[in-house]
């Protein structure tokens, strides 16, 4: 028994002693590796070149200050001045990313005055902005503001102190605010009215002075030179109402005084 115990630590001593004093890095250790150099990919001279090349062609494009806008062109307009209508281009931007549709959209929120307007891009430094604006057919009074409608309805402008325009003038008894842009009249009582206006003296020799309407559109009064005025009904003729007028100034003009009425087909009240 005491002869097992001893051969039993005997071999525990040599083993274990053994493993104790031997070389980690030779029986359990990680190999090493040495690292690798980073070595810079080697260019052909040709694709530098090339490089080059762009890298010299964005700069004179874009940073160099080549294409920078420096003229702003307009032409086409009347009503609206071209400092106006220049003045939201900035002449800080580069030529090659002016946004064209942008520019367009805010000339045409910024001026009801155009109907439409085209821009283009001039290289190396231009635009160029061709404007069409709405065709002024009569004037609208509303209290002591007057504006110019288009052909359309549509009111393109608020006139200016002293400013004028020969075309007919309607006055709004309700003196309704009017907002510039807005659809205020149909096409064909803008018709009407300038028809009735540039046929009225051929027809029956009197000078009309001005238009007036009161609750509605369809009923127009025609002040003339001759002191009486003419009730009209904008939804007829104004040929037939014209023809209407002139058989009743032949045959009682020295009984109207004051007013016409030729609002009702095929009948003619004056007083």
């Amino acid at each position: 028994m005491v002869r097992n115990n001893f051969r039993k630590n005997y071999k525990r001593q040599l083993y274990g002693g053994y493993r104790k004093y031997r070389r980690p890095s030779i029986f359990k250790g990680t190999e090493l590796r040495q690292k690798k150099e980073f070595k810079l990919p080697r260019i052909p001279i040709k694709t530098l070149l090339w490089i080059i090349v762009l890298i010299a062609a964005v700069y004179y494009l874009f940073f160099s200050g080549k294409f920078l806008v420096k003229d702003v062109i307009v032409e086409g307009n009347k009503m609206v001045s071209s400092e106006k209508i220049a003045g939201g281009i900035s002449k800080r931007q580069n030529i090659l990313l002016f946004n064209i549709s942008k520019a367009k959209k805010e000339i045409l929120s910024d001026n009801p005055e155009i109907k439409n307007v085209e821009v283009y891009r001039g290289i190396p430094n231009a635009v160029k902005i061709v404007v069409l604006e709405h065709e002024g057919k009569m004037l609208w009074q509303s209290g002591d503001a007057t504006y110019l409608v288009s052909s359309q309805g549509t009111v393109a402008k608020k006139l200016e102190p002293g400013e004028t325009f020969d075309l007919p003038k309607v006055v709004d008894k309700r003196a309704v605010p009017v907002q510039v842009g807005s659809n205020l009249l149909s096409a064909s009582f803008v018709a009407f009215i300038t028809n009735i206006q540039s046929q009225f003296f051929s027809t029956v020799n009197i000078k009309p002075t001005y238009f007036e309407v009161d609750e509605t559109t369809f009923d127009v009064n025609l002040y003339t030179e001759a002191g009486f005025y003419v009730k009209l009904n904008s939804l007829r003729s104004s040929a037939k109402q014209l023809d209407n007028l002139k058989q009743v100034l032949i045959a009682k003009r020295d009984g109207i005084h004051e007013y016409v009425d030729l609002r009702i087909d095929g009948w003619a009240y004056y007083k």
